[in-house]
């Protein structure tokens, strides 16, 4: 199972995070409308890695990953703090999981064909000179095949490094 899921759509407003009557503007709360006009709040704080750190802007498209297994309030619109954001280019997926030494995911759901002209980055935007796999990455790709499990030469990999 996937350990991160994402949100897609467009931020119809952010502002700082109000408790009370206090402001943390180190966290913005994101209003994001779906195609299907659901609204989600996502906060952003200083944690959370936003592709090519990149400003959010109202009216962005974005794609932003939240922790499945992280707790979550209670409330409408449901809220969730997000792990990764990307503001989207046109016609451009986002895929944050576990791709093994097979460069397969998590779900078996997608299979990666690394080519030359792909950009392989560390979420401080060094290049990753390694062989990629075994790793959390965060995948971002412009068109993939039909077939099961679907394939796709990705635009940018992100690794993020980790010891398992």
């Amino acid at each position: 199972m996937n350990h991160y899921s994402p949100i897609e759509g467009v931020v119809t407003s952010l502002t700082p995070l109000q408790s009370g009557n206090r402001s943390y503007y180190c966290t913005l709360m994101l209003y994001v409308q779906t195609a299907y006009q659901e609204t989600y709040q996502i906060l952003v704080d200083t944690s959370t890695f936003v592709l090519d750190q990149k400003p959010i802007r109202r009216g962005d498209s974005i794609i932003a990953f939240y922790d499945t297994t992280a707790p979550a309030p209670l409330i409408y619109p449901p809220q969730y703090r997000a792990v990764a954001v990307v503001v989207r280019a046109c016609k451009e997926f986002a895929m944050l999981d576990y791709f093994d030494q097979d460069l397969k995911n998590s779900e078996n759901s997608l299979i990666l064909n690394l080519s030359q002209n792909t950009i392989l980055q560390l979420p401080n935007g060094q290049y990753y000179l390694g062989t990629p796999g075994n790793q959390y990455m965060l995948v971002l790709y412009a068109t993939n095949t039909r077939s099961i499990p679907a394939q796709t030469t990705p635009l940018r990999v992100i690794v993020f490094c980790s010891d398992t």
